[in-house]
């Protein structure tokens, strides 16, 4: 009895398999203008692209079907970044699934951060000297 209700369960199961479904994955920064760009991911168009020239190789060769371009990852990375919001919000904006969201938003925060130090500069030794400059106005 077990077997033949696992049986009529396999063709079930079978016979009313949803379909796979492949969301149309766009470029954003064609179909939205540039306020609207600079809006939800907090950079100019022209600037994702600067970043994403900078940045290592981010293609995934894979044997399955529809990778994440590069282009996307770093998309869903800022918006992460920009807004605080949560995967699955994220994930609908860019018609991506929540989980692909989550896997790529730490390698190219880890990759965003590494260039760091070409961007940040941090003064030296001016705060002494502006202190200085202040308390030589201020009369002490």
């Amino acid at each position: 009895m077990a077997a033949h209700r696992r049986q009529f369960r396999r063709r079930f199961l079978f016979q009313h398999r949803r379909p796979r479904l492949f969301s149309d994955r766009s470029n954003p920064l064609e179909t939205l203008e540039e306020d609207e760009v600079f809006e939800r991911f907090r950079f100019h168009p022209q600037t994702i692209m600067y970043l994403i020239g900078l940045l290592p190789n981010l293609a995934h060769p894979t044997k399955r079907n529809n990778p994440l371009p590069p282009l996307i990852q770093v998309l869903v990375c800022l918006r992460y970044l920009a807004t605080g919001a949560i995967h699955l919000l994220i994930g609908d904006s860019l018609n991506i699934s929540r989980s692909a969201a989550g896997h790529c938003i730490p390698g190219i925060a880890l990759h965003i951060a590494g260039l760091a130090q070409r961007f940040i500069v941090f003064p030296n030794n001016t705060a002494a000297e502006t202190k200085h400059g202040f308390s030589f106005i201020a009369g002490k």
